[in-house]
């Protein structure tokens, strides 16, 4: 994919290294100057100085073809200015940070695809840390959360069936990782001690699921 993203926060540097590192086209548009020249001299990503909410910027940076513009800067403003020039240039997919609450609903009413706030993502990050031990919460989509579990040694579901482990509605186990294999879950198969877990699980069963697991 072509990604273009505008503000070389940590966040923007970070997404930006997982990126390239999947061989994705990326693009870094970042408006101090110095900022700049540092990231075109680490990153191999293609970087132009300019400000994100000028949509002669944009358009050197590619947004033409670009599949996905995704708004980093610590500014709502800016970032819901990206967002709207992005669509306006035809950018079909289009993210962005936000951190006061209250802005959540414009960025939505613009067709912002996904909005995340920072601080929230990290707080239930840490929630999830001190509450569930062992288990990870990779994603939230929709009402729908992606959690990651491995299955310990004195669990009560080791050595059973996934059939018989009362799964609640709204949720499905739907990788297994063993010993370095991906294992396609079936309703028989046998889940054993050590075995890493992908669930899809809507949010308001989350807790019974980890209850399940735990």
């Amino acid at each position: 994919m072509y990604i273009i993203i505008v503000g070389a926060s940590r966040i923007g540097i970070a997404l930006a290294k997982e990126l390239i590192k999947d061989k994705h086209n990326v693009v870094i548009v970042e408006q101090d100057e110095d900022k700049a020249k540092r990231i075109a001299e680490t990153l191999d990503a293609m970087v132009v100085n300019g400000s994100g909410t000028d949509a002669d910027v944009l358009e050197e940076a590619g947004a033409k073809k670009a599949d996905v513009i995704v708004a980093t800067t610590s500014n709502d403003a800016v970032n819901l200015m990206v967002c709207e020039l992005g669509s306006m240039l035809g950018i079909k997919r289009r993210f962005a940070l936000y951190t006061n609450p209250k802005h959540e609903k414009i960025f939505r009413r613009v067709g912002v695809e996904e909005i995340i706030n920072p601080s929230d993502v990290i707080s239930r990050y840490l929630k999830d840390l001190i509450v569930m031990p062992g288990i990870s919460i990779l994603s939230s989509i929709k009402d729908v959360e992606i959690i990651e579990l491995t299955i310990s040694e004195d669990s009560d579901v080791a050595d059973t069936e996934i059939k018989e482990i009362g799964m609640p509605e709204g949720s499905t186990i739907a990788a297994i990782y063993r010993d370095g294999e991906l294992i396609i879950p079936k309703g028989n198969t046998v889940l054993k001690a050590g075995d890493r877990l992908t669930i899809l699980a809507k949010k308001d069963v989350v807790k019974e699921v980890v209850d399940i697991f735990r």
